[in-house]
């Protein structure tokens, strides 16, 4: 068949495709991962070494015919979709069913190993079981680019593989997995460690917000005042959350001990009153920062249109300067909460709690599965965090800002 730009049995969409090249990195990284040593680790108990077994090892014939498949169907995808929607759809399921494999096959293997009853045996992802896994990331990072114009098909491609992977987890199908022993052995604990983590987590930013907005304001209409918080905030960013922590310690033991009302309370050189201090001021920079450069960005020009409608300088504040400066103001709080979050890790050292009490015992005991029990669930408070303020920025940018969509 000719069609009309002259070649012969090629659609001109097809023609016009071009190389995926993100697409076809992360193609090329998943194919080379199956000749990682490492795709599983197998130890008799959690402090043993352990061997490492390729992935040649780890899963049969049958299951294994999975993987490649699935990477050969985006391989050339990578280079037929350009920016064709639905390709790009199909090319972002098959890196979420490569998400979920990789995980499923592996909780598989171990229940193979581990004789599905040893629970003392440990079974470990490796490095070619992470490497897929970023690998599937990095495809579908690169289909979401060409679906931003639709929400639903963005949304999900993005979900495909993660709720698989739940169901995979709630239907105990992933239980001879070592990192899910551990939180298995530890789950109440785990509970009750996520809901500590959030909630300082969350008082941090909400102090942050309280005493960081009035200063930016105020920073704003005053130089000097600017000049004054600008050096504490940034002072304060300088010092590590460690020694922050310890600095506040002596302090703190002193209030507590010559006021009786603050110990009641609560107050004490460890535990939550220094977390919560050392976190709040660590917010303060972004969120200061930001309040003063969204309402230095206001056109002046809307400034005098309100002086001259009669608008006091407090109806300007609250009604024109603040709600113009809004999407900037959030993005300085969405900065301060994903950090904050991070933060409170730390914030277990000193006997505050949180899910930094899980990455230090598994430091403490050598045990690589119970750091990342702890280490993995920051970074999706992290991510899920920084999702909800982009969607409310989103939501609260004025129609004039954003360009008349949202």
């Amino acid at each position: 068949m000719l069609y009309p730009d002259g070649i012969k049995g090629v659609s001109p969409a097809l023609h016009r495709a071009q190389l995926d090249k993100v697409t076809l990195l992360g193609t090329l990284l998943g194919l080379a991962s199956f000749f990682f040593p490492g795709y599983l680790t197998y130890r008799p108990n959690r402090l043993a070494s352990g061997s490492s077994l390729s992935v040649w090892e780890a899963v049969s014939p049958l299951e294994m015919a999975i993987l490649p498949g699935l990477w050969t169907l985006i391989l050339l995808l990578a280079f037929l979709k350009g920016n064709n929607k639905g390709l790009n759809f199909f090319s972002g399921m098959a890196a979420g069913a490569i998400f979920f494999a990789d995980f499923w096959l592996a909780g598989i293997s171990a229940g193979k190993m581990g004789g599905g009853g040893d629970q003392i045996a440990r079974v470990s992802l490796g490095a070619g079981a992470w490497v897929t896994a970023l690998s599937a990331y990095i495809v579908l990072f690169a289909s979401r680019r060409h679906l931003a114009e639709s929400k639903f098909l963005k949304l999900t491609v993005s979900i495909l593989g993660p709720f698989m992977l739940l169901l995979a987890a709630a239907g105990g199908h992933l239980n001879e997995l070592s990192i899910v022993k551990e939180f298995l052995a530890r789950e109440e604990r785990f509970i009750f460690e996520f809901f500590q983590h959030i909630t300082l987590s969350g008082l941090a930013v909400g102090a942050g917000i309280f005493t960081g907005v009035p200063l930016g304001i105020w920073a704003f209409k005053n130089r000097l005042a600017g000049k004054v918080f600008f050096f504490f905030a940034n002072t304060v960013q300088t010092i590590p959350s460690l020694a922050l922590f310890g600095l506040l310690i002596a302090p703190l033991s002193l209030l507590s001990e010559k006021i009786p009302f603050l110990r009641q309370a609560g107050v004490r050189g460890i535990g939550w009153t220094p977390a919560l201090i050392a976190l709040a001021l660590y917010s303060l920079l972004p969120i200061i920062r930001n309040v003063y450069t969204g309402l230095k960005i206001i056109d002046p020009g809307v400034i005098d249109a309100g002086l001259g409608m009669g608008m006091s300088r407090l109806q300007l504040l609250l009604k024109v300067e603040i709600p113009l400066a809004l999407p900037v103001i959030l993005s300085g709080i969405r900065t301060a909460a994903v950090q904050s979050i991070g933060n409170t890790t730390v914030a277990a050292l000193i006997g505050a709690g949180g899910f930094g009490t899980f990455v230090f015992q598994g430091l403490g005991q050598a045990a690589p599965d119970l750091i990342l029990l702890g280490a993995i669930p920051v970074i999706l408070m992290a991510l899920a965090a920084d999702i909800l303020m982009q969607g409310l920025i989103s939501l609260l940018t004025p129609k004039g800002i954003s360009g008349g969509q949202r």
